[in-house]
């Protein structure tokens, strides 16, 4: 069994949304002080790296992270390859044609190239989920959808003062779960993988950091 590991490292000054905190590390304890053991911590927001969106998320009253079934992170997805460039909408026609289509229960994985460009300044601008494509994923039972992108909306800057993030709520508000800033995924693109999306189970938290990792299976 080979897995891909489908997750950034978590590190201090990583990349975020500029709403966000700066992600720190701190060493508490050090050997090289003379402490017995090595202890340091880390700060950051729910929605900095690799992450899975709990439906509290973007729906008041919805479920937090720690309230969700582990059932509900583990299962066989589609990866479906799509070449769409900054702001372009990535469409049902597009998933159908960058892989198997999808059947009911599936999980949803995007391949878009962006998770290779986490580092660089090209990152924040990519391209977005249509809200047809998120109502399609609700009406065809797709319980849980990924990206290598930070968001399945709009990137920040082409936000207008209206910006309602229509994916968001269309997706969370129907109980589809959310993972976001994944990468790795160009030996699964276009097939079919078991994922394993285990979020940490913070209470009340409307997001959970995650180690995603997959198993390429036979289409």
């Amino acid at each position: 069994m080979t897995l891909h590991d489908l997750s950034h490292q978590l590190w201090a000054g990583m990349p975020k949304i500029p709403i966000l905190p700066e992600v720190e590390r701190h060493q508490i304890a050090s050997m090289a002080d003379g402490a017995p053991l090595d202890i340091s911590s880390i700060t950051l927001a729910l929605h900095v790296g690799t992450h899975v969106d709990a439906p509290s998320h973007a729906v008041p009253g919805g479920a937090s992270i720690d309230e969700i079934p582990l059932e509900r992170f583990h299962g066989r997805a589609v990866v479906a390859s799509v070449d769409r460039k900054p702001g372009e909408e990535i469409t049902v026609d597009d998933v159908l044609a960058g892989g198997p289509e999808p059947q009911r229960g599936d999980f949803l994985v995007l391949h878009t190239g962006w998770g290779e460009r986490f580092t660089s300044e090209e990152y924040g601008d990519h391209p977005s989920l249509s809200v047809e494509l998120a109502r399609w994923v609700v009406e065809r039972g797709i319980p849980f959808v990924g990206v290598d992108m930070i968001t399945p909306d709009l990137p920040v800057h082409r936000r207008g003062p209206d910006f309602a993030f229509d994916v968001h709520r269309t997706l969370l508000g129907a109980d589809v779960l959310i993972a976001e800033n994944l990468t790795g995924l160009v030996p699964l693109a276009g097939g079919h993988a078991l994922l394993r999306a285990f979020p940490l189970a913070v209470r009340g938290g409307d997001a959970g950091p995650a180690r995603i990792v997959a198993e390429e299976l036979p289409s």
